[in-house]
């Protein structure tokens, strides 16, 4: 009786080799976009106000015009202060109205709120609530603004700068 060797039958290593490079490169690509949102719109112009102690100004810093065309889901809203003093500078998010520099928000806005979990399109401001108890003056940097928009993620600068001087009484 004759036997047959065993055989053990290999299938091509270099097919395994392509198929690991295509998943590779198709989970870099995803990575890619996912972590690549568009820019938000921003300016060089500075925003310029003044209050009086212990009355709060508040500065719209970033409103996108008519033509954004993107709801953003905010996760949060970072703001750099360099200022003289110990200054309260609070990010806020305006719906249905903008504002340029007031002490009184409730004549501009639908409403005032913490943007963090809120969503954000046109017709939206993001305002600062500026205040210290001292005078002083605060160069606030643009906002950046953590945020989802569709399947992407991002952190990225957004509006314009200001310039807050708050005055002795």
């Amino acid at each position: 009786m004759s036997t047959a060797p065993l055989q053990v039958e290999q299938r091509p290593r270099w097919r395994l080799a392509v198929w690991a490079l295509v998943a590779a490169a198709v989970l870099a690509v995803t990575v890619w976009y996912v972590n690549s949102p568009t820019e938000l719109p921003t300016s060089d112009r500075t925003i310029s106000a003044s209050t009086p102690v212990d009355q709060p100004v508040y500065v719209g810093v970033f409103a996108p015009g008519a033509d954004f065309g993107r709801t953003l889901h905010l996760s949060g809203v970072k703001v750099h202060t360099t200022s003289n003093t110990a200054v309260r500078v609070v990010p806020l998010l305006c719906r249905g109205g903008t504002i340029g520099v007031t002490t009184a928000p409730e004549s501009f806005c639908e409403e005032l709120v913490n943007p963090k979990g809120e969503t954000f399109a046109a017709g939206d401001d993001i305002v600062l609530e500026i205040s210290s108890s001292e005078p002083a003056i605060a160069v606030i940097d643009r906002v950046r603004l953590g945020y989802r928009d569709g399947l992407q993620w991002g952190t990225h600068e957004a509006g314009s700068g200001s310039v807050v001087r708050i005055l002795s009484r």
